[in-house]
């Protein structure tokens, strides 16, 4: 039941609770192109729910940024363009599971990756 709240309040597109509300996650371990790895030091990224508007923003270590946020069965995708053309999605599931990819590409050069992570509704 801990579980379910969070995730029916993150899925409804209007809140009765909250104007806002922010989805905190937190990846520890990364894919590229030369394999599986853990990170370093965590990234976290963190999505605020604006119901009010209908707006979703990610905040993260280099600032924010407003998403777009898809609502599926079981999970929701945010999807962000950055100002240089490069396209990141988080999805998120119903049990707070997340995967965000990143489809960079600098100087020409493609820089994919993955991380892997949970998430808990703040």
């Amino acid at each position: 039941m801990k579980i379910i709240l969070p995730v029916i309040l993150l899925l409804m597109s209007a809140s009765s609770f909250s104007s806002t509300s922010t989805i905190k996650c937190i990846y520890k371990s990364y894919s590229d192109a030369e394999g599986s790895h853990k990170v370093k030091k965590d990234l976290v990224l963190s999505f605020l729910l604006d119901s009010d508007n209908n707006k979703s923003y990610v905040l993260g270590n280099n600032g924010s940024n407003e998403v777009v946020k898809i609502v599926g069965t079981g999970h929701v995708t945010f999807l962000e363009s950055t100002s240089s053309g490069n396209v990141m999605t988080t999805t998120i599931t119903d049990n707070m599971k997340t995967v965000h990819s990143r489809n960079s590409v600098l100087f020409g050069k493609l820089i994919p990756s993955q991380y892997y992570g949970e998430c808990e509704a703040m």
